[in-house]
Formats: structure tokens, sequence, C-alpha cells
């Protein structure tokens, strides 16, 4: 089992650490990506190609990586106990991944149609402080005490298919959009209680589980000792299952009000829906309340058997097997937004976001501004606090050539795209054709 907590967590950190949710896209006004928040926002031309562009991100609000590596000649060890003071009772790591392949917009007046196609990745962790110091210290400091140390898991990955129509109306634009969702795999828990304690009497060992973990075949469970991620098979299938049996649907919904010539207020609500997961699905089920006492050790004299403690402890957790399907939300988002023409260059903003999936929540509250310094160039930037950083930088540039518009933007630009050393990290590419 904390084989897979380590992989996952290796997964959303090194695969996700460089690339992530937006806080000033709502600024850009020209770029079609932008109603990726709000369906109902507008873009400029009458007919917009969106090619493919990455946005992913990384976050935690735990210990950073980077204050848990101590340099011992020359190279980095992961030493827990360093990091013991900053660990919260309820700890989250949180990756995400959308690979925007393409996206077509046709400006009918006050009608707006988009489709296009998405590719969404998303992997959390959440672990509470018992499992950390389990980990750093061992059980031995807490006889007598009783340690929640059940993990709750997500990694999944999804296709998405969608149609979205905006209307404008004389002062306020509605939007909506429909999406059709393909799962590819899922990795998650339904139930995660598992609390161990070291009884005070002769130090036994109680276990009471309550624990579900649900897959669709990249889990590899031979045993509690044994368990393991196929990553081979994870990155196989990336584009696999299209329209197969894992579907799904969402919907967002959006609104950008004109209140006067100057200012705006936005909201929308994204990704209402869930994804049914029927193919060659594998439950593992642990629920009950076992103690290991111990061995004679006067028993074992002049016997063949060998004492192997170790097995009878993982005894205390064993897992039985079914395959019923089940179904996962694909984790809700919500918008508010504001924007002001303080001149014809300069634009004033706030934002507020939150994301959840289906085993935590953030948020964002930000302050934005954009500058259009050239006919072909604007820049942005701002000051945001979320829930698991009091300090983001966000930062974002366009340039726009002929009918090209490319756009950049990260979330916090102080992380350096690393999240070893920071609780936020993302980036945001793009490019669109627009005519």
């Amino acid at each position: 089992m904390y084989r897979v907590i380590s992989t996952i967590i290796v997964i959303v950190l090194v695969r996700f650490s460089a690339i992530g949710q937006d806080i000033s896209i709502h600024m850009m006004d020209s770029v079609y990506a932008r109603t990726d928040v709000n369906p109902a926002f507008r873009f400029s031309n009458n007919l917009v190609f969106d090619l493919p562009g990455i946005s992913a991100g990384a976050f935690t609000n735990g210990v950073a990586i980077g204050d848990l590596l101590i340099e011992n000649g020359g190279l980095n060890e992961l030493k827990l106990k360093e990091g013991m003071e900053d660990v919260n009772d309820i700890n989250y790591v949180t990756g995400n991944m959308a690979v925007n392949f393409i996206g077509v917009g046709l400006n009918m007046g006050k009608w707006q149609l988009s489709t296009g196609y998405n590719w969404y990745y998303q992997g959390s962790i959440n672990y509470t402080k018992d499992i950390f110091l389990l980990a750093a210290n061992g059980n031995a400091p807490y006889i007598g005490e009783t340690l929640d140390v059940g993990p709750e898991l997500l990694l999944q990955s999804y296709h998405e298919v969608y149609i979205g129509a905006s209307y404008q109306m004389s002062n306020i634009t509605l939007g909506a959009r429909i999406k059709l969702l393909s799962g590819i795999n899922d990795i998650s828990t339904d139930n995660a209680s598992i609390k161990l304690t070291t009884e005070e009497e002769i130090y036994q060992l109680r276990v009471e589980s309550d624990y579900v973990l649900n897959t669709t075949g990249i889990l590899d469970y031979n045993g509690i000792k044994d368990v393991d991620i196929d990553a081979d098979k994870l990155l196989d299938e990336l584009f696999s299952n299209f329209l197969g049996d894992n579907i799904g649907l969402a919907f967002d919904f959006g609104l950008d009000w004109k209140v006067n010539d100057k200012f705006n207020i936005s909201a929308s609500i994204l990704d209402l829906g869930k994804i049914s997961w029927n193919k060659e699905v594998i439950n593992y089920k642990s629920k009950g309340d076992n103690t290991f006492e111990g061995v004679d050790i006067l028993d074992y004299i002049d016997d063949d058997q060998e004492v192997v403690l170790e097995d009878s402890l993982y005894n205390l957790l064993d897992f039985e097997e079914s395959n019923e399907g089940y179904s996962t939300s694909v984790g809700a988002r919500i918008q508010l937004s504001t924007r002001y023409q303080m001149s014809p260059k300069l634009t004033l903003g706030t934002n507020y976001y939150r994301a959840s999936n289906t085993i935590n929540s953030r948020y964002l509250l930000s302050v934005n501004c954009q500058y259009k310094t050239l006919p072909w160039f604007s820049i942005g930037t701002g000051y945001g606090i979320s829930s698991n950083s009091p300090i983001l930088i966000p930062l974002n540039t366009m340039f726009h050539i002929g009918f090209v518009d490319f756009y950049m933007s990260t979330e916090n630009i102080l992380s350096g795209f690393s999240i070893t050393t920071t609780n936020v990290s993302s980036v945001k590419v793009g490019l669109q054709l627009g005519f």
C-alpha cells in the first residue's frame, strides 16, 4: 500500500511539477482558451482554431519536498524528521494536467459556438499527520495512542469531447457546455479509514479498518507487501478506451455581466458530472478489527518452522477482491471574477477560484492587472493567495502576430517551475489561429 502512496506522490510531483490552473487567463480578452474557465467569455475573431496546448500544475499544503532534502556528501537524502513541525493534521499533494488537442470557435454575432477535444490527468493523495509521524518515528513513541494511517488516493485520466454555446444579450452573456467523458484509468478510494493502536499492556497491535480501493486494472496487488502501479500500462493506454466502457457526462455554466462600459462581473461553475467505471474493475476492501499479540518463542524451539512476525502483522490488514463497477465525480470548479478597463491599455481585475476532486479541494484569490504595451504584445501580473500558499505572483504574456496568438502564463513565478521549493508550481502554454 505505501509503495502505491509513494508512486502516486512521485507521479504528481515529477510529471506535473513544471506545468496548471491559471488565475489570470480571464484577463486575456482575446484568448479562446479563457472559455475553459467560463463558457460565457467571448473571443474576438469570427473563426478560431485553438491548437494543441498544455495546462497543468502541482500543489501541496504540506511540507515542500525541498524542505526534506538534506545534503550528505554531495547527495540529497530524504529526512522525514526534518519536516515534522510543518506537517498539518490533514495534508494533500495534488497534480493535474490538461492537454488541449484542438478547439474550434465560431462567432455568429450574438451567438458563439465551440467544440473541441481534450485529455485530462489528475493525481492526488491525502495523508494525515499520523502517517508522517509513523513513517518518521515508528510506532514506539505512540504506545497507548491510536494513529489514523488511512491515505486517500486518486490517480485518474480521461478523454473529453465538448460542445458549447454562448448568447450575448444587451449586457449579459450566458454560456453552457456539455462534455462527453471517456475514462482511461482510475485508482481511487471510497472509505479510507485505517486506525492503528499500540496497546499499553504487552504492546499488542490493533488495526481497525474500513478501507475501499477501486482500480481499473493498473494496480497489481499480490498482498499488502507487494502492491505496484503498472506504469507501463498507465502510459501505454493514455490514448486508449476512447468511447469505451467507462463513460460519463459533465456540464459547464457561465455568466458574464457587463455592468457598464468599463466594468464586468463574471461567474461560472464547471465540471458538474461523473464517470462510471466498468472496464477491468477490481475493488480491494478491508473491513474489520484485528489484533496481533505476538508469538511465544518457546513454541518454536526445536521446530523447523520459521518465526515470521512480519507476515502476521501484515495479515492484520488483509484485502478482499471484488469486481463491482463504481463512479467518481470529475471535480467541480467555481470561478468568480471582475474586470475594470482603467484605460485603453490597462485592465484591472480580481479572481476567486475553487477547485475540487474526489478527495480534496483548494481555493485561490487574486488581484490582477493586464497592460497592452504594444498592439501585438501584452503582459499581466498581480498578487494572490491560496489555501496552500500565502504568496502567489502570477505572470502572463501574449503575442499577437497577424492571425497567430501565442500565450504563456504561470500561477506563481516565484516557484521557478519546481514544486521542490514551493507549494505551488504551474505554467500554461497555448497557440491559436484567429480569422
